[in-house]
C-alpha cells in the first residue's frame, strides 16, 4: 500500500488529522474489528508526523471506544467500520439539538444555581452533595440542582432539555461524559458548584455552572465535529 496516500494535509490539527486518517482506514475496511493498528512508529513515518501527535490521536480513539491500546502490543480495533461511517440526519440532528440544548442551559442554569445558593435547605444542599459522586452525576447533579427552585416550570424545562440531550443509538462510540478524562474534569466542577451552593456563595455558583456548562458544551462540541 502506498503511504503517501495518508500524509496529513487539511487545516485540522495534527493530532485531528492522524485521527481522521485512522478513522477512515478503520470505516474503509483497511482494518477491521479485532485487528492491529499500524505501531506507533509506522504511524509516523505514515502520515509524517511526531510520536506525541500520534499518542494524542491513539489517546483519544481509545477514550472514545474505537480502539483499546495494550502496552507491548498495540492498538486493536474494537468495531466494526460501518459504525464510522458519516451519520445519516437523525444523528446529525441529535447533534445539532444537543448543542443547542446547553446553549439554551448556559443562559438559565448559572442562575438557578445563584438561586438555590440563596435558598438551599440542609436537605436539599445533602441530595446535592450527594449526586456529586454518583455515576450518572451529570444528570442527576444537575436535576437535584434544579428541584431546589421549587419551581415546577423550571422542573418540565430541564425534562425537556434532557430528551434532547439523550443518545439516540451511539452505541459504537463513548460519549465525553462517559470518557475518564472528560468524567474526571465534570465531577471536579460539580464538586466546586456544590461547594459554592453549601457555602452560599451565591456568585461563585453561578459562575462555576458557567464555566462547567461551557466546558459541555465545547467537549461535545469538538467530540461531534471529530467523529460526526
Amino acid at each position: 500500500m502506498d503511504n503517501q496516500q495518508y500524509k496529513v494535509t487539511s487545516g485540522l490539527k495534527l493530532y485531528e488529522q492522524v485521527l481522521e486518517r485512522i478513522k477512515t482506514m478503520i470505516a474503509q475496511g483497511v482494518y477491521q474489528k479485532g485487528e492491529l493498528l499500524p505501531s506507533e512508529k509506522e504511524l509516523m513515518n505514515m502520515m509524517g508526523v511526531s510520536r506525541i501527535t500520534v499518542r494524542e490521536a491513539l489517546r483519544l480513539l481509545s477514550e472514545a471506544g474505537v480502539i483499546e491500546t495494550h502496552k507491548g502490543k498495540g492498538s486493536y480495533v474494537l468495531i466494526d467500520g460501518a459504525q464510522l461511517v458519516s451519520p445519516g440526519a437523525k444523528l446529525r440532528d441529535y447533534c445539532q439539538a444537543f448543542l443547542h440544548s446547553t446553549r439554551a442551559r448556559i443562559l438559565l442554569e448559572p442562575e438557578i444555581a445563584r438561586l438555590v445558593a440563596q435558598t438551599a435547605t440542609p436537605e436539599e444542599v445533602s441530595r446535592l452533595g450527594a449526586c456529586v459522586h454518583d455515576e450518572r452525576a451529570e444528570d442527576t447533579f444537575h436535576s437535584a440542582l434544579v428541584a431546589a427552585t421549587h419551581n415546577p416550570i423550571l422542573a418540565e424545562w430541564f425534562s425537556q432539555l434532557a430528551k434532547l440531550e439523550t443518545d439516540p443509538a451511539l452505541t459504537a462510540l463513548i460519549p465525553p461524559a462517559r470518557q475518564r478524562s472528560v468524567g474526571a474534569a465534570l465531577m471536579q466542577q460539580h464538586q466546586k458548584i456544590y461547594e459554592a451552593v453549601r457555602s452560599g456563595k451565591s456568585e461563585f455558583a453561578y459562575f462555576y455552572m458557567k464555566e462547567h456548562l461551557e466546558y459541555v458544551l465545547e467537549a461535545y462540541r469538538e467530540y461531534f465535529e471529530i467523529f460526526y
